[in-house]
C-alpha cells in the first residue's frame, strides 16, 4: 500500500488534522463539472472583495498601477534578450499580475494583453532551460507556465477563444507535464539520469556542475515546482490524455516527499521563505486535486500546525517597510504569503494560521486573492513558543510578536540547502533594529564577491587562525556543505534561558588542530546576552576572533570601542558590549573586506561598491586554549541608559554584571553551568 493508498483508507493522524474532514470552504469536487483548476465564476465577486481588504488592498493597488502594457513591455525585453532566467520570470510576474486585475477590473487592454502574452509562451519552442541529455526537462520556468497559463485561461473566461484552448492544450503534455515528469523521476531515481546540463542556447545562466543535482535537489525546496506543474498538467489534461493517471500518481507522490521534508515539528531546513514557496506550490496541486479528484484529505498529510508555529516562530518583527521580517539563516528573507496561512486555517482547520495571515504574511501572490477568507476566527501563538529549540537545533528566543520587542535566533544543526558557513553564529533584534545581523543578499554565484557574505567571516560568529569553519566553493551552487553542530544543553527558565551548541566538528573540516569549539549563550530578556566561547587546539598555538555585525544596509550603523568596551549603534537602538579573555585581546572596529575572497579573473576596485559591513573585532593572541566571554545590553535610542558592564574570570568561574543582573558561568563541566544571582 502506498502512502495514497493509506490515506484514501484511513487518514494519518497528525497534529493539526481537521476536526471536519472537508470545511466550508469547498467541499470535494466542487471543480469536476466546470473542470476550472483555480477557482469557479461564482467566486469572482468573493475575489473582487478581497480586492479591497485591508490585507490585500495595497498589493492589489500596487498591481493595477503596473498597467496592461507590462505584459507586453516584459514579453518584448524577454524576446530581445532570450534570457529565459530571470527576463521570462519578469514576464510572468507581469503576467500573473495583470491576470489578477482582470478579474477584478476587466478592461479590453487587460484582455488583449493576456491573450498577447498567452499566445506567445504557447508558441515557444520550449519553457524551461534545463536538459537531460537531449531531453528538455522541467523545473522553475516550465512549472511556472503551467500554473499561470491555467489562471490566465479561467481569468480570462469566455475571452478565451475554443481556438487557443485547443492550441494550449495540444502542447501542454510536450512543454509542461512531460518535462516536470522527467524532473522527478530523475529526483527519485537518480542512477538513471544520463545528465543534467543546462540547455547551451541559455549559457549565460551560471557555470554550476549539475552532475549530482539528481542526487540531492529532489529534498529542496526545488521538488515543489516540477511537482506542481505535472499535477496541474494532469488535471488539466484528465479527459484528453491517456498518461494523465501516471503523472498524477507521480505528482500525489512526490507532493508527499515535498511535505515530508518539513520536520516532524514543521520546521524546515531552508528556511522559512524556501519552506514557504515550497508550500504556496504543491498547494496549488492540493487544491486543484480536492476540486477536481478529491481522493485524499491533504489536511491529514503533514503536522500543519507544527508549520505554523514556525512560522510564528521564525519571524522578527517588522522591515522598514512594514513587511514581515525574519529569522533570515541562509538565504532565507521573507515569510509565508496570506495564501499559505489561508489554505492551512480553511482545510486544517488552523486558528493560528488566520492570525500568520493576517500578522505575519505579506501578500505578493496570485492564490492570496483567490483564498484568503477575512473574519475567520484566529488565535495568537502560544506563549511557550516564546522560548523555541527546533528539532534542526535552532534556538529562537523572544519577549513577544511586536514591532519592537526582542528577538535572538541561534544557528546550530545541521547542513541544509541555501545554508551559510554560520554554525553557532546568532542575530539579535531589539526595539526595533537588527543590533547584531545576520546578512541579506549574499550570492548565489563563487564568482561574484558578494559570495563572501555566505562564509563564516561575515557572520557574528569565531574564526580560529583566520579561518571559519568548512564550506564549499560553490561548484553545484548553493547546495549543504559538510559543517554539522549540535545542542548540547538547553535551559529554560521563562525569562532567563541559555544554552550550548559543539560546533568542533564544523571547524575541525576546515582546521585539524581544532579540539573543542563550544558556545554558550544566555539571554536575560528582553535586552541581556551573555556569549561565551570556548575553543581548545590539540597542537600548535592559533588565535581566535570574535565578530559582531551590525545591521548596516541603509549605511547608518555606527561601530565605536574603548579597551575592550564597545557599541554597536542603530538609530533606533544601542547594543553596548565588553570583552573579556583568558589571553590578551586586540578589539578593534573593522569592515569586511571582500576582496580577500576574489576568484581569479575578478577584480573589484573599490571595497564598499558591494556595501559598507562594519564589525567589532576581539581578536586573542595565539594559544591552545581559549574562554572569550562577551556582554552585551541592547538600549532604545534617546533613553539616556548607559549600563555598566563588567566581566572577569576567577579560576573555572566567569562572572558578569548587566543592568542589575549578576550571572556565574562555571567552566569545570563538559558544558558550562549557569547561575543568574540576582535581578535589579
Amino acid at each position: 500500500m502506498n502512502r495514497r493508498d493509506a490515506l484514501k483508507v484511513g487518514g494519518i493522524a497528525l497534529a493539526g488534522a481537521s476536526l471536519l474532514p472537508f470545511p466550508v470552504w469547498g467541499g470535494l469536487n466542487r471543480g469536476k463539472e466546470s473542470g476550472r483548476i483555480f477557482f469557479e465564476k461564482e467566486d469572482i465577486p468573493r475575489i473582487r472583495r478581497n480586492a479591497r481588504t485591508a490585507l490585500l488592498g495595497s498589493k492589489y493597488e500596487e498591481w493595477a498601477s503596473k498597467g496592461p502594457q507590462s505584459v507586453v513591455d516584459a514579453w518584448k525585453k524577454f524576446e530581445a534578450s532570450g534570457n529565459i532566467v530571470y527576463d521570462l520570470r519578469d514576464f510572468w510576474a507581469a503576467f500573473e499580475r495583470c491576470s489578477v486585475v482582470y478579474i477584478v477590473e476587466p478592461t479590453e487592454e487587460g484582455r488583449d494583453a493576456l491573450l498577447f502574452g498567452f499566445e506567445r509562451v504557447v508558441a515557444l519552442p520550449k519553457w524551461d532551460y534545463l536538459m537531460d541529455g537531449e531531453e528538455d526537462i522541467g523545473l522553475m520556468r516550465a512549472a511556472m507556465a503551467v500554473s499561470r497559463l491555467l489562471f490566465a485561461r479561467e481569468a480570462l473566461g469566455d475571452a478565451f477563444g475554443d481556438e487557443l484552448n485547443e492550441g494550449f492544450l495540444s502542447v501542454l503534455a510536450e512543454k509542461g507535464a512531460i518535462p516536470c515528469e522527467r524532473t522527478i523521476l530523475g529526483m527519485n531515481q537518480p542512477e538513471t539520469v544520463e545528465g543534467w546540463r543546462y540547455d547551451p542556447e541559455h549559457p549565460f545562466i551560471n557555470e554550476y556542475s549539475l552532475e549530482n543535482w539528481p542526487y540531492f535537489l529532489g529534498r529542496t525546496n526545488l521538488r515543489g515546482t516540477s511537482t506542481m506543474g505535472l499535477g496541474l498538467a494532469a488535471l488539466a489534461l484528465r479527459e484528453r490524455d491517456s498518461r494523465c493517471d501516471q503523472w498524477m500518481d507521480t505528482a500525489v507522490d512526490s507532493t508527499y516527499q515535498v511535505l515530508s521534508e518539513f520536520s516532524p515539528n514543521g520546521s524546515y531546513s531552508e528556511g522559512l521563505s524556501y519552506g514557504a514557496y515550497a508550500l504556496r506550490l504543491v498547494l496549488q496541486f492540493c487544491e486543484a486535486h480536492y476540486r477536481l479528484v478529491g481522493d485524499i484529505d491533504w489536511a491529514e498529510a503533514a503536522n500543519w500546525s507544527g508549520i505554523i508555529d514556525d512560522v510564528a516562530v521564525m519571524q522578527a518583527g517588522r522591515k522598514s517597510d512594514g513587511t514581515p521580517d525574519v529569522v533570515n539563516f541562509s538565504d532565507a528573507s521573507a515569510s509565508i504569503h496570506p495564501c499559505v496561512g489561508s489554505w492551512i486555517r480553511e482545510r486544517a482547520g488552523n486558528e493560528a494560521a488566520q492570525h500568520a495571515t493576517e500578522n505575519f504574511a505579506a501578500p505578493g501572490y496570485f492564490l492570496d486573492f483567490l483564498w484568503y477568507r477575512p473574519g475567520r476566527s484566529s488565535e495568537p501563538p502560544r506563549d511557550e513558543l516564546k522560548n523555541y529549540r527546533t528539532d534542526l537545533d535552532w534556538v529562537i528566543c523572544r519577549s513577544g510578536w511586536g514591532a519592537e520587542d526582542a528577538v535572538l535566533a541561534f544557528r546550530s544543526g545541521n547542513p541544509a540547502n541555501h545554508e551559510h558557513a554560520d554554525r553557532n553564529s546568532f542575530l539579535f533584534k531589539a526595539f526595533g533594529e537588527r543590533l547584531l545581523n545576520d546578512p541579506f543578499g549574499a550570492a548565489y554565484d563563487r564568482r561574484d564577491p558578494k559570495w563572501t557574505l555566505r562564509m563564516t567571516k561575515a557572520h557574528n560568529a569565531i574564526l580560529i587562525g583566520g579561518r571559519g569553519h568548512q564550506y564549499h566553493e560553490g561548484e553545484e551552487g548553493v547546495n549543504a556543505g559538510k559543517a554539522e553542530a549540535k545542542i548540547l544543553s538547553f535551559t529554560d527558565k521563562g525569562d532567563h534561558v541559555w544554552w550550548t551548541s559543539d560546533a568542533t566538528h564544523a571547524y575541525r573540516l576546515a582546521n585539524d588542530n581544532v579540539r573543542k569549539v563550544l558556545r554558550t549563550v544566555v539571554i536575560l530578556k528582553p535586552t541581556v546576552v551573555v556569549v561565551l566561547d570556548q575553543v581548545q587546539l590539540a597542537e600548535s598555538a592559533e588565535s581566535i576572533e570574535a565578530r559582531y555585525f551590525p545591521d548596516n544596509r541603509d549605511g547608518l550603523a555606527e561601530v565605536s570601542r574603548k579597551g575592550g568596551n564597545f557599541e554597536l549603534k542603530r538609530p533606533g537602538a544601542i547594543l553596548y558590549g565588553v570583552f573579556a579573555a583568558n589571553t590578551p585581546l586586540s578589539v578593534k572596529g573593522r569592515t569586511l573586506d571582500f576582496r580577500e575572497d576574489l576568484v581569479e579573473g575578478v577584480r573589484l576596485e573599490e571595497p564598499n561598491e558591494l556595501g559598507d559591513y562594519p564589525f567589532v573585532s576581539a581578536k586573542s593572541a595565539p594559544a591552545r586554549r581559549h574562554e572569550l566571554l562577551t556582554v552585551l545590553v541592547a538600549e532604545q535610542s534617546g533613553s539616556g541608559n548607559r549600563p555598566e558592564l563588567k566581566a572577569r574570570k576567577s579560576g573555572s568561574l566567569w562572572r558578569f554584571e548587566a543592568n542589575g543582573m549578576t550571572g556565574i558561568l562555571d567552566t569545570r563541566g563538559d558544558v558550562p553551568s549557569v547561575e543568574i544571582r540576582n535581578e535589579g
